[in-house]
Formats: structure tokens, C-alpha cells, sequence
């Protein structure tokens, strides 16, 4: 290969690389499931090359022409209605911050549940990292985020040293994946509900608004088949639900999990006494907090 070949090749792949290796083998083309390659302005699909996903804006737009179309216009509405109510949006270090310190406007709840539900996450994860006898600093493997909105919760996984994708549909620069353009991890507009994901590629893959947002049974089938699917065998699928309805939803969505073949994973223990006490307490006033904000599983190995 020339030195022009092999710049030609730099150029290409730049935009695809983080934490030291390339996104795209984590992605397949949405139309036909097949493998992507760099190419000018974007990716391309290995068995359909005329089928071409740009990269606008930092943001690798993983869809086909209608729906592109039918996210923009979703991206558009979405922002204009939170404007109009008020939601601030953040600069870099109030992104940076978030959830555990929230933004003006949103509903007086919005925030504190995700910043607990984002606790008991770590706790998950951490209980994960001690079981694979991990380092506490150092790669974590490669994740997913499905409904990531603006991208903090894929922000916070690659600072914890996972390689992350951040999937929606939604691009917005107020409320959208455009809010961080600076972000390392990687930011890809497609279908959450049918993520286009490499099978066998992931570590964990992370829903962060429930199994889908629309909540329709079809859609959250289709979700949860995508994300097993894209899972190494051992890998950890954790559904993250910041305003579960009841406990029934949430049992329900554990014989989900286990019926779909995953092994659920025991609710982390608070290590701080202080903290195991004000648990014990919630559950006997019946406080809703005691609803399990968080649910993880695994995929047999």
C-alpha cells in the first residue's frame, strides 16, 4: 500500500475510531444487516455499497432516505416542544454534569429519578467489574445505549471506559444527540426499537427509556430480540425504566427477561450502613422509591 493509499485510508477511518479500535464493526447497514466500511463523508454497506450513511455533523445518520426523513421532522417537533416548555439546554460542562445535577425547566422529578436510576446503575456495573475480576480504571468493554437522547448517559460509560455507541433517532442540538459535538463516543441516528447492531458484538447494551419508549408490546419485543441478539454470550442487557408504573411492569419485565432466556442478576446491596437502613425504611412506608429503577441480566455464556 502507497503512503497516499494508506493517508486515503486514515482519512476515512478517522471518524469511526475511539478508545483504540473502529466503531463500525458494532454496526451493520439498517436495510439488509450487512457489515459497513468507511468511505467518503460516511459509511457504506459492504454488500449494497450504493446503500451510503453520511456523518453530519459528527452524528453517522444509520438510516434509509424515508426514515431520515420521518427522524428529522420527530428531531424538529421535539425540539420546538421542549423550547417551548422551557427546558434548558446544556453546555458542555452542565452536560457533564448530568443527571446528578439537573436542568431548569424539565418536570420537578425528572432529574432526581434519573440520577437515582443512574446510582443503581454504577452499583449494577460495579458488581459486574468485581465479578470479572476487572481493574477498576481500564477498558470495560463495548456498549450500546438505545433512546440515548442527549447522550450523557453514553458520555458517563465512556468515561467509565467502555467503547460507546449512543443510538436515537432524535439529533437535535438543544435536546438531542447534537448537543455534545465534541463527544468520543460514538453518536449514530437509527432505530432504537430495531437498533442496527452487529450480532455478538456487545458487552452491554443498555436501554435507557425502558425497553422502547412508545411502550407498545411490539416495539418492545422487537427491542429486546435486537439487543440479545447483538450480545456476546456473557454478555449484560440492563433496562433502565426512571418512572416504572407499578411493580407488576417491573415484574413483568423480569419474566420477560428470563423467559427470552437471560439470567437475571440480584439487586446490588447499598455498602455504606447509612444507606442500607434508609433502604430498609422505604420498603416498610411502602415509599415508591423501593420500585427497582434498573433491571440487568445476562446472556448465557
Amino acid at each position: 500500500m502507497t503512503s497516499d493509499s494508506r493517508d486515503t485510508s486514515d482519512s476515512l477511518d478517522r471518524p469511526f475510531k475511539g478508545r483504540g479500535r473502529q466503531y463500525l464493526p458494532l454496526l451493520v447497514c439498517p436495510i439488509d444487516r450487512a457489515p459497513l466500511a468507511p468511505a467518503e463523508g460516511g459509511a457504506v454497506c459492504i454488500a449494497d455499497p450504493p446503500h451510503h450513511f453520511p456523518i453530519e455533523d459528527g452524528i453517522l445518520r444509520l438510516a434509509n432516505g424515508a426514515q431520515r426523513a420521518a427522524f428529522d421532522a420527530a428531531s424538529r417537533e421535539h425540539e420546538a416542544q421542549a423550547a417551548a416548555q422551557g427546558w434548558e439546554s446544556p453546555d458542555e460542562e452542565a452536560f457533564k454534569r448530568l443527571p446528578q445535577t439537573g436542568l431548569g425547566g424539565y418536570p420537578e422529578d425528572y432529574w432526581p429519578q434519573y440520577a437515582a436510576s443512574t446510582a443503581l446503575l454504577w452499583r449494577y456495573l460495579e458488581a459486574i467489574r468485581l465479578r470479572a475480576g476487572a481493574l477498576p480504571i481500564g477498558p470495560m468493554g463495548d456498549a450500546a445505549v438505545l433512546s440515548a437522547g442527549m447522550g450523557w448517559l453514553a458520555y458517563a460509560l465512556d468515561v467509565a471506559g467502555y467503547t460507546t455507541l449512543a443510538i436515537d433517532t432524535d439529533i437535535g442540538r438543544r435536546y438531542g444527540l447534537g448537543v455534545y459535538p465534541i463527544a468520543r463516543f460514538m453518536r449514530v441516528q437509527a432505530d432504537p426499537v430495531r437498533p442496527p447492531l452487529a450480532p455478538g458484538a456487545f458487552d452491554l447494551i443498555l436501554f435507557q427509556e425502558g425497553l422502547a419508549r412508545t411502550r407498545r408490546e411490539e416495539d418492545e419485543a422487537a427491542a429486546l430480540a435486537r439487543g440479545i441478539e447483538a450480545l456476546r454470550p456473557g454478555g449484560w442487557l440492563a433496562v433502565m425504566d426512571a418512572f416504572p408504573e407499578s411493580l407488576e411492569v417491573v415484574e413483568a419485565l423480569r419474566a420477560r427477561l428470563q423467559a427470552a432466556g437471560l439470567r437475571l442478576m440480584d439487586h446490588p446491596k447499598r455498602l455504606q450502613w447509612r444507606d442500607r437502613l434508609a433502604e430498609q425504611l422505604d420498603r416498610v412506608l411502602s415509599r415508591n422509591g423501593t420500585l427497582p429503577l434498573v433491571t440487568v441480566a445476562q446472556k448465557p455464556e
